[in-house]
């Protein structure tokens, strides 16, 4: 028993290569409240069309057996699947491939699911490495791959936003595009006072409470500190207080004041220690 690679030339390419340019793109976002902000992202450049991918082969992969039988030579084979230049190129799991056509092959060979697919595998592994090597020089995944660096750099800057501002992270696409350029200063602006009036009111807080109690005492007030949290609570008490600053923030209540509400929440929030 053995494992064939036939390959195809197909009739047309594969016109599904990776758009040559990504370009900021900006859309005003409509809240229930009547408010309105500008959001920057990053999409394909349509008009610049896509990498064109010349590679048309394909890649049959069969399994043969010949044996004797009466004298006679007899002969079976099954195809397990065709497998595409580019999806080899792309990273495509090979499991996902090859796992129907080794069952039928299982029960056409009667051979266990394991030693067929070990067969297979790695008859097809240094084709693939062949492959990907190849591609990993064309321009399509130099672009890729310098699309992915600066996504990463983005998610990074998100998520150093949230935690400076303690604001969602996505706040961060209202104020800069993905290459970190400011767009909308007056709304960082806005995000930077609320910030510091969360600060000033915690601050006041402490000093209320610690120029009103006693600690450490038979009967005085304490608050726990952050470490008599597990992971898991303070993962939950974090979900608390963003649920519930979502609700009573001032911007997405117009017509209402909620400052008492606002100044109990980080109260708890500085308990929690969150």
């Amino acid at each position: 028993m053995f494992c064939v690679i036939q390959t195809l030339q197909r009739k047309k390419g594969n016109p599904y290569g990776a758009y040559r340019k990504y370009e900021v793109n900006s859309m005003s976002i409509q809240f229930p409240d009547g408010t309105s902000k500008t959001h920057y992202s990053y999409y394909p450049k349509c008009e610049a069309g896509r990498f064109e991918r010349p590679h048309r082969e394909a890649y049959k992969i069969s399994i043969h057996q010949s044996r004797r039988e009466g004298g006679k030579v007899i002969k079976k084979q099954c195809v397990i699947a065709t497998i595409g230049y580019y999806d080899f190129a792309a990273g495509w799991r090979l499991y996902e491939c090859i796992d129907g056509g080794i069952k039928q092959a299982a029960d056409v060979f009667d051979v266990d699911y394991e030693t067929l697919y070990s067969l297979v595998e790695n008859k097809v592994k240094p084709l693939a490495d062949k492959i990907k090597k190849e591609f990993h020089r064309s321009e399509e995944y130099k672009a890729c791959r310098q699309r992915e660096e600066i996504e990463k750099e983005h998610q990074k800057a998100k998520k150093q936003f949230g935690e400076q501002y303690g604001v969602d992270p996505d706040e961060y696409d209202y104020c800069y595009n993905i290459f970190g350029d400011l767009m909308d200063e007056a709304y960082l602006n806005k995000i930077t006072r609320q910030y510091k009036r969360q600060q000033d009111a915690s601050r006041s807080y402490r000093e209320s409470w610690g120029s009103n109690h006693s600690w450490g005492g038979s009967g005085s007030y304490s608050i726990p500190s952050a470490s008599t949290y597990s992971e898991g609570e303070t993962a939950i008490l974090k979900q608390f207080y963003r649920s519930l600053s979502k609700e009573y923030h001032p911007d997405l209540n117009p017509g209402k004041d909620t400052t008492a509400e606002m100044q109990l929440l980080n109260k708890l929030k500085e308990a929690w220690g969150v």
